[in-house]
């Protein structure tokens, strides 16, 4: 850019050695100045946009899982990296627009748990987006029925008396349901075929929120959107990769895998794809009280569906990876206690102990639950971080984040 600079006043200094014998040449030797310098200043602002970050990561493993997080709570999330710096940055937004990334960075701010997001005005570069490895198919394993001889039963000789018979009812059928908008039916199955029970998310990725949620199997009427931009449908369950459908409704034959159902409503269909030996996903949605081993009551949605993963991938063995916020030898720790209630603090006990044990604690309560509800313990493993690997400052708004459960696959 400098060397764009030096070319453009080299040549200011040799137009004016020129001597102009006409008051029209000077104007358009001023014209060429004028439009040489305005081509370099866009070429500049080109490279130039905002970003609404939301993170700054060192490693680049960090920075990924962040922006696991932020998908999972339905924000368009991607990082680059800043080369000047040598951070990952993890952001929301890119636009050329600066009000709109003041505005989205404000919002951030006031409504959501990413109080520490800025508006970043530059370049970055080296783009690594999460990485989506597809995995093998599941093989059904074959059921063996054993042969049972048919035993010979007495004869029971009936007796009918002829009755007179009465007249068919005939039964005027029902009229067809009348949509107020469309009927969808959503459904998700394995790649072996199986129907999975579960739910779908009608999403805003833009403002990283919810419109609305669809339990799989029923028939759902859907107003026509407000704009013009197509509905984010999104499948996430954990222990499966998310799965996105985007749906034009003025169009829905056009999506990928879509068909009609015997009421004329659009069956969009999600193909989940397990995770494979080696990766290692976070249970974003299981959250600890303060210091504590008890989970929060909303944490039983995503067990129950890592006990779904576990039955139908009976070859999986995990390792539970326990993390806190905070690293310490001495510490509050509040345990499950002797009622071993998970989402309750009534009944748990408290002591002191290390960042370490609290950590272990919370890998052996998952482990304790899988055990509960019928996965061998056999098939287990627990690892303790303490707060050696915590994804934010322990200070940070979004600090909670730290403490937190990763599985990860060591057998298929």
């Amino acid at each position: 850019m400098i060397a764009d600079y030096q070319i453009m006043i080299q040549l200011i200094i040799e137009l004016q050695s020129l001597n102009f014998k006409k008051i029209y040449d000077m104007t358009l030797a001023r014209c060429i100045v004028t439009a040489t310098l305005a081509l370099l200043l866009t070429s500049s602002a080109a490279a130039q946009q905002y970003y609404v970050v939301i993170g700054a990561f060192a490693i680049e493993s960090n920075a990924k899982k962040f922006t696991g997080y932020a998908r999972n709570q339905r924000y368009d999330a991607e990082y680059r990296l800043r080369t000047d710096r040598n951070l990952f940055y993890v952001y929301v937004l890119k636009t050329s627009s600066r009000k709109e990334a003041y505005s989205q960075t404000v919002q951030l701010q006031k409504e959501t748990e990413f109080k520490d997001a800025w508006a970043f005005y530059g370049s970055l570069g080296d783009e690594r987006p999460v990485a989506d490895v597809k995995p093998e198919p599941v093989k059904k394993p074959v059921e063996v029925k054993p042969v049972i001889e048919p035993v010979a039963e007495p004869k029971v000789v009936i007796i009918e008396e002829v009755t007179p018979q009465p007249e068919p009812v005939v039964i005027a059928e029902p009229e067809p349901l009348k949509p107020k908008g469309k009927f969808f039916r959503f459904q998700i199955t394995t790649t072996d075929g199986r129907l999975v029970p579960g739910e779908v998310h009608y999403v805003d990725r833009q403002q990283g929120r919810d419109i609305a949620t669809y339990k799989t199997g029923e028939l759902v009427d859907i107003l026509k959107p407000g704009d013009d931009r197509p509905m984010t449908i999104v499948c996430g369950i954990f222990g499966f990769k998310e799965v996105v459908k985007v749906i034009d409704y003025s169009d829905p034959a056009a999506t990928e895998g879509a068909s009609q159902g015997s009421n004329g409503e659009w069956v969009i269909s999600y193909q989940l794809e397990r995770m494979k030996k080696g990766d290692v996903t976070v249970m974003y949605n299981v959250a600890f009280y303060k210091d504590a081993v008890v989970m929060l009551p909303k944490s039983k949605t995503e067990l129950d569906e890592l006990v779904t993963m576990m039955n139908l991938n009976p070859k999986y063995k995990i390792k539970i990876h326990g993390h806190c916020n905070g690293n310490y030898n001495k510490r509050k720790i509040i345990a499950l206690g002797k009622s071993k209630n998970y989402f309750e603090m009534k009944g748990s006990d408290e002591k002191n102990g290390s960042s370490k044990e609290l950590s272990k604690l919370r890998a052996e309560a998952i482990q304790s639950y899988l055990a509960e509800n019928g996965i061998d313990k056999k098939r287990t493993e627990i690892f303790a971080w303490g707060g050696t690997n915590m994804l934010v400052g322990e200070n940070s708004a979004s600090a909670r984040l730290n403490d937190r459960i990763e599985i990860e696959i060591l057998e298929e």
